[in-house]
């Protein structure tokens, strides 16, 4: 009885070695490896952290010129939600602002507007619109009196 026992138990366990064999060698004929599975939950985890920091749209605002300000900035961010607006007299260049549009309604961001005017001193300056690391808008003016004006509005369809 005890030896029919031992067998049972001698038979199950190499059922056991031969499932574990066929699975290894089934993930191993499909290309995987254990440091492909490991990668793979770590991609995982990038993109649970990259959803987190992607709540809304991010949009940057660049203003540059030949010398070291600019002056009577306006931006203006029409959300529908939670529009934003920046107006300054005199600002440094180069200039940068980030503004994050949460993504919670249906077409969250109508519009984004810049407008800039270059000093007396200088002979050029530009503007530029990124949304989500995207270049949208850009314009750059030169001569006395140079003004920048970029516009990026939400159109349905190509454009």
């Amino acid at each position: 009885m005890m030896e029919s026992k031992q067998k049972r138990i001698g038979s199950k366990k190499f059922w056991l070695l031969l499932l574990l064999s066929g699975l290894i060698m089934l993930f191993t004929a499909c290309g995987m490896t254990a440091e492909d599975t490991v990668n793979e939950l770590n991609h995982e985890e990038s993109k649970q952290n990259t959803a987190h920091d992607s709540d809304g749209i991010v949009v940057e605002v660049l203003v540059e010129s030949d010398v070291n300000s600019a002056s009577d900035l306006e931006v203006a961010i029409n959300a529908r939600k939670n529009p934003e607006s920046v107006y300054w007299d005199t600002i440094e260049v180069p200039y940068q602002e980030r503004f994050v549009i949460p993504k919670d309604t249906f077409i969250p961001l109508l519009s984004t507007h810049v407008r800039v005017k270059a000093n007396d001193s200088a002979s050029w300056v530009s503007c530029s619109i990124k949304y989500d690391g995207e270049l949208v808008a850009s314009h750059k003016s030169r001569g006395s009196g140079a003004k920048a004006v970029c516009e990026k509005k939400f159109q349905l369809g190509p454009g």
